[in-house]
């Protein structure tokens, strides 16, 4: 579809939000989309949903068809939508709740977005672990989702610590490493799918063909190995000169990027509102992400061999570590979402 055609329902919906809208100084106009509560918002998804695909609702019952809409149509939508919640000069759109009466327009940077919500984490850990030991601070522990503009373009992206980056590419190897150190599958248990509460019971079970303890074992220490790598790394790298490298990605065919930044140093160099210009400012050369990756998957790879030997030649699988038994009760249609996903694919 033409982006003109893309822009002129944005235009359509922004002007239903409220009439005075395009009357107002640029300040206004990107404070108003930052801002607008759910009732504005659906009056803009109707409109979307009608100029864009032609489906005719209402306000009060667009939220609902966009929501079961098909993946494939949803790029589309997205893309207008953000024309209509952006911010800056790219449009930026933060895909994570906010406190109440806040918005990303309230953090000037990327460091003051990230060290807020570092602050409320651990703060409400406090509050819900006694024992709990309280963290430093580094840059993005989490990684976050977004949606912005580029050269025009829509585009999905997710932002990390250069430490999380390198963590989530040792775990994505690992999983991969430990089926084939001890092959194993998930099956029903037996109480998976009976009612409960008013949802219905998860119970998955693992088969290892009889290792299933030094199964449990190599997972429990190569979680353990990944926490602590993700912390040597950060620290490792918040007292290096700040750098960003940008990272397409083939993720369904939807245009996607991984973002990266070294450091909260580079946290604090990035405005939301001014994002791409600052990203590029910082700018480092993908070689060296490259390499930086391959090492760490080179000593992942030799750790989980090693941890391996070590735990089929020395685990006792009669010594159980005690845990809590957890009951898991879903909701009903709670897999709605992923069983789409699976048609879609």
């Amino acid at each position: 579809m033409p982006k003109s055609v893309i822009q002129a329902a944005a235009r359509k919906a922004l002007i239903a939000a409220d009439p005075g809208y395009y009357s107002w100084p640029d300040a206004q106009q990107e404070q108003f989309r930052a801002t607008m509560d759910k009732q504005v918002q659906n009056r803009v998804d109707a409109v979307l949903l009608k100029a864009l695909l032609g489906i005719d609702c209402t306000p009060d019952n667009a939220n609902a068809i966009w929501r079961d809409l098909p993946l494939s149509k949803l790029n589309l939508l997205n893309w207008a939508k953000l024309l209509t919640c952006g911010i800056g000069d790219c449009y930026l759109f933060l895909n994570e709740p906010m406190a109440k009466n806040t918005s990303l327009l309230d953090f000037t940077t990327l460091y003051d977005y990230d060290y807020n919500d570092h602050l409320f984490q651990e703060q409400a850990n406090k509050a819900q672990l006694p024992d709990y030991q309280p963290r430093d601070y580094y840059a993005f522990r989490f990684a976050r989702w977004a949606r912005l503009i580029i050269d025009g373009d829509f585009h999905y992206a997710t932002l990390y610590s250069l430490a999380g980056y390198l963590t989530d590419a040792i775990d994505d190897q690992g999983s991969d490493r430990i089926q084939s150190l001890i092959p194993h599958e998930y099956v029903d248990g037996k109480n998976h799918g009976k009612a409960e509460q008013g949802g219905f019971l998860w119970d998955i079970e693992v088969q290892a063909n009889g290792l299933e303890a030094q199964l449990d074992e190599l997972k429990h220490r190569w979680h353990h190995y990944q926490q602590q790598r993700w912390l040597e790394l950060s620290q490792a790298h918040c007292q290096q000169a700040p750098v960003m490298y940008f990272q397409p990605v083939d993720h369904y065919g939807d245009p996607h990027l991984n973002i990266i930044f070294n450091n909260e140093t580079a946290l604090e160099k990035v405005r939301w509102r001014h994002f791409l210009a600052d990203c590029k400012a910082l700018q480092g050369n993908r070689a060296g992400l490259d390499e930086l990756a391959a090492q760490e998957l080179a000593k992942a790879e030799q750790w989980l061999q090693q941890t391996h030997q070590d735990i089929m030649a020395n685990f006792d699988p009669k010594v159980v570590r005690l845990r809590k038994k957890r009951k898991i009760v879903m909701a009903p249609g709670a897999l709605d979402d992923l069983l789409k996903g699976d048609e879609d694919e």
